[in-house]
């Protein structure tokens, strides 16, 4: 286990966030048209509602599209995280909660001398410590 591959793990995390994000607005957007497509009389539409349909429809299958997606970065994410959890598992207590703070909860390092009551070089130093440990056990 590297520090690339902790960091690796948390880019996964950002990236769900903002296919989740992206999800959530184009929804927003597909409901938003539904609303408004439902309000307008049928007649009135006349040869644009295969314009109106074709929209949903597009929505519809971007959102599809997007879920999918979600659903391949989190069994990447869940995959790479249990990989991570069992390597911190075969770490000493204080450097499994170090190292868990830093790539699984993604604290700062400021966060996580404060939590631990360590100046911030002696974190450094548990955490370099640390990461030659997992790199040992691969």
């Amino acid at each position: 286990m590297t520090k690339l591959e902790l960091r690796e793990y948390q880019w996964i995390q950002r990236n769900i966030k903002k296919l989740r994000n992206r999800l959530e607005y184009i929804q927003s957007l597909a409901t938003k048209n539904t609303t408004q497509l439902q309000r307008v009389p049928i007649r009135s539409l006349g040869s644009t509602s295969d314009i109106v349909g074709n929209t949903i429809a597009e929505y519809a299958e971007e959102i599809t599209e997007l879920q999918q997606e979600i659903m391949n970065q989190l069994r990447k994410a869940c995959a790479e995280e249990n990989r991570i959890e069992r390597a911190i598992q075969t770490l000493p207590a204080r450097e499994m909660y170090l190292i868990r703070a830093r790539y699984i909860e993604m604290r700062s390092w400021e966060q996580i001398a404060v939590d631990m009551s360590y100046e911030w070089a002696h974190v450094h130093r548990i955490h370099a410590g640390a990461l030659r440990q997992l790199a040992g056990k691969e």
